[in-house]
């Protein structure tokens, strides 16, 4: 067998690398996966659910959804309560049924579509292929789901991008016009990388701002220590690792926004387990310029279940909708890029 596989190689090239590439497919096909629920950036989903007024608690995150972010929330709760947390997580067959069904982005068709749409982006910007992802390539944190009602109220503006990490938000939300974006990272590893990446990308310096601060409820808390990874999932909520260590300083949005004079018409965050923190130290600002929100809600149960009624209590006349911004499933991709859209109503006639 190992001759003729050697004959087919070198007699015929093209035939073998199509062989290969057919089998390493079936492989990839067949090659069991883990599934599981993330519970280190904040608290388990397991816990939560155990120890608070579960109905009380759903029923406060689907009032005034549309329909479709009902049926995710119906269809990721289950998940959360069938899937174990990561440290207890196992293998699963390919061939299992993903519990609650697929969303409409899990299908097939979608996947394909997202696929050679990413493929063509990857070809028109200079990242590292690993950090053209979906949620923000393809997705663009959500906006590309919302009105052009809302493209218009941003287009010339103020972002916010909570959560920075190496400029791939920056990059990709240049689209939709900005004027500046100011960029939140609490990692100077990714902030070096951020500075090359919009220089080769072609991003004048005017158009962004990049502040080494962490985002917390208020304003009197102690720096923190932690370590650098460099990684996305750099955490305040995750403070591991054998990496060069770093002081983090910690400051409301309110803050930040006053200190540095931004004046926020979009503002996306993805910090990791932090959400709350945001919303709790951002009253004045989400108040005074009423910005469209695209909020990760999925690092832990407060994010998820109390981010939203919380916005609601502070804001009037905002219109959420809950959408998940990946196709995949394995992993924690379940409930991974799930995230919490907003914007004020009177930018639509008919609301």
């Amino acid at each position: 067998m190992r001759s003729i596989i050697e004959y087919v190689k070198l007699k015929y090239p093209f035939v073998y690398n199509y062989l290969v590439s057919f089998v390493n497919k079936v492989i990839l096909a067949t090659r069991p996966y883990s599934i599981y629920v993330t519970d280190n950036l904040g608290g388990s989903f397991k816990s939560y659910f155990i120890n608070n007024d579960m109905p009380l608690k759903i029923n406060a995150l689907k009032k005034d959804l549309d329909l479709e972010s009902i049926e995710l929330v119906q269809i990721i709760v289950q998940r959360l309560l069938y899937y174990p947390d990561a440290k207890n997580k196992r293998w699963t067959s390919k061939n299992n049924s993903v519990v609650g069904g697929l969303l409409p982005i899990e299908t097939k068709t979608q996947k394909k579509l997202i696929e050679r749409q990413i493929e063509i982006v990857a070809k028109s910007v200079k990242l590292s292929k690993q950090m053209i992802e979906e949620s923000v390539f393809y997705f663009y944190h959500g906006l590309s789901l919302l009105p052009m009602e809302v493209h218009k109220y941003i287009a010339g503006q103020h972002f916010m991008d909570l959560g920075a990490y190496a400029g791939d938000s920056a990059i990709a939300l240049s689209k939709y016009q900005y004027s500046k974006i100011f960029s939140l990272e609490i990692s100077l590893k990714s902030i070096g990388q951020y500075y090359l990446n919009m220089k080769t990308n072609g991003i004048s310096d005017e158009r962004y701002e990049v502040l080494n601060i962490g985002v917390a409820s208020s304003d009197n808390e102690l720096p923190v220590k932690m370590y650098d990874t460099g990684s996305t999932g750099l955490s305040l909520y995750r403070r591991t690792g054998k990496y060069d260590e770093i002081l983090v300083e910690k400051k409301s949005l309110d803050w930040i926004v006053e200190q540095n004079a931004i004046q926020p018409k979009f503002i996306k965050v993805d910090i990791e387990g932090a959400a709350m923190d945001f919303v709790k130290g951002a009253s004045k600002t989400l108040a005074k310029f009423r910005p469209v929100l695209s909020i990760a809600i999925y690092h832990n149960p407060t994010e998820f279940f109390e981010v939203k009624p919380a916005l609601e209590a502070m804001l009037g006349n905002y219109t959420f909708l809950i959408r998940k911004l990946t196709s995949g499933v394995k992993n924690n991709l379940i409930h991974s890029e799930v995230v919490l859209l907003g914007y004020p109503n009177e930018l639509i006639a008919t609301k």
